[in-house]
């Protein structure tokens, strides 16, 4: 995880486990950007990932960023995985997780390339920075941000924020890899969903 960013939006207090996976990570070398105080999703994503730009700036010899959700739990050697994969690829992958329904959290394009949650989501440097300068600039409070992604219809369907930056970075690949995602309960993709991410991965 060194020469990592690993990036978090919450308003409210993170999961106790995903604490743990974050001190994990940070063992492992990454540091850690926090941004909290903001109800709006959307707004929170691009204000974090506008830090990230200028954190990415200021330390050159980061060149990968994963981002976090509040309530995941990622070991450290899953972790790595994603973010190796990303380096090496260089292209964001992601990690598998469910949903409260047990659903992968995650949609395949014709591309072969998914939409997915960013619980887990790695993003090469270049990558991220190119779609900073892709994306509108807009002001709040005095300073001045980047739109990486926004809620709103598209086509006749609602794009959450998610799957919005998923589509604005070109579709992800999503790894034969799992983490948790904590709501009330841990909940884990099953073997059938890897099974079929690792197929289809290949």
């Amino acid at each position: 995880m060194k020469n990592t960013i690993v990036v978090m939006s919450s308003n409210r207090e993170m999961e106790r486990q995903t604490a743990e996976s974050l001190t994990e990570l940070a063992k492992l070398g990454a540091i850690r950007l926090l941004e909290s105080g903001s109800p709006d999703v959307a707004f929170s994503r691009c204000r974090a990932l506008s830090w990230t730009c200028d954190q990415l700036r200021e330390h050159p010899e980061r060149d990968m960023v994963l981002m976090v959700d509040d309530d995941m739990v990622i070991a450290g050697e899953t972790a790595q995985i994603v973010v190796e994969q990303s380096r090496r690829l260089q292209i964001p992958c992601s990690a598998a997780y469910t949903t409260v329904n047990a659903m992968l959290a995650a949609e395949r394009l014709p591309t072969g390339l998914w939409l997915a949650g960013l619980g887990c989501l790695a993003i090469p440097r270049a990558v991220l920075l190119d779609l900073e300068q892709r994306s509108e600039s807009f002001e709040n409070s005095g300073v001045v941000y980047s739109a990486f992604t926004w809620c709103g219809p598209e086509n006749g369907k609602w794009i959450a924020e998610d799957f919005r930056l998923c589509r604005r970075l070109g579709g992800v690949k999503l790894l034969p890899v799992m983490v948790g995602h904590v709501k009330k309960w841990e909940l884990w993709p099953d073997d059938e969903a890897m099974a079929g991410i690792g197929a289809m991965s290949k």
